[in-house]
């Protein structure tokens, strides 16, 4: 589908190098609470580390069009449209496996699987009847799985007696759902697109910090848990 926006004006080269800024974050939180998913439950592990990657690829695919676009106005539309796919799968798996690793065993895949699932059906189905490309099923899929992760990432910090930690998912839980609709808006200007971009990155950082505490939060769990299992006594 053409762009309502010429994208050859839309992004300079020192905005489009900054969307990378985001998703090494991203990606760095991402590796780091699949560690702590090991440590937690191990059979959890490849699913985190998929799902981690998935996100990634989606983040840094659209990085790189915007970058590709900006320097030389080279036009991919297959990596900006690899955004809300990998999205979508990846965010359900990094819920389920947090949610495992959270609770100590493998929770239902169930649900985790079909939603997203469901909703690459539905935008595969609306894309053929409307002939033209249509993600919006998939953007749906992508903002419940953040979401459910973010929720689930600050519950356990407010649980374990950590507000500050819990605001930092907060904070990311929001801007995981309040940036993407803003971004999308068309015609904005380059000091809008700057704050949109700085502030994304400010949200990664908090959830890299926040997965910092959670990896130790995880070990320290299993390490009580292997105690108990020891001696049979609560640690």
């Amino acid at each position: 589908m053409s762009s309502t926006i010429d994208v050859c004006e839309e992004y300079g080269v020192a905005l489009a190098m900054e969307d990378f800024v985001p998703c090494v974050l991203a990606l760095a939180a991402l590796v780091i609470l699949a560690l702590g998913v090991r440590r937690r439950v191990p059979a959890a592990f490849p699913v985190a580390l998929l799902g981690g990657l998935l996100i990634s690829a989606g983040g840094f695919g659209k990085a790189t069009w915007k970058l590709l676009v900006a320097t030389g106005c080279w036009e991919y539309p297959w990596l900006e449209a690899l955004l809300f796919p990998c999205l979508a799968f990846g965010f359900s798996a990094v819920a389920w496996a947090v949610l495992s690793a959270v609770k100590g065993r493998e929770v239902a895949p169930l649900w985790f699987v079909l939603f997203p699932l469901a909703a690459g059906v539905g935008a595969a189905w609306m894309s053929i009847s409307a002939g033209e490309y249509t993600n919006w099923p998939l953007l749906i899929a992508a903002a419940v799985g953040a979401t459910f992760l973010g929720v689930t990432l600050a519950a356990t910090a407010f649980r374990a007696g950590k507000p500050s930690v819990g605001v930092l998912f907060v904070l990311y839980t929001l801007g995981t759902n309040i940036l993407p609709p803003l971004a999308a808006q068309p015609n904005q200007s380059a000091e809008l697109q700057w704050a949109e971009q700085l502030t994304n990155s400010a949200v990664q950082l908090c959830f890299l910090l926040g997965a910092l505490w959670l990896r130790e939060h995880l070990t320290k769990l299993a390490v009580d848990t292997t105690a108990d299992d020891k001696t049979g006594v609560p640690a």
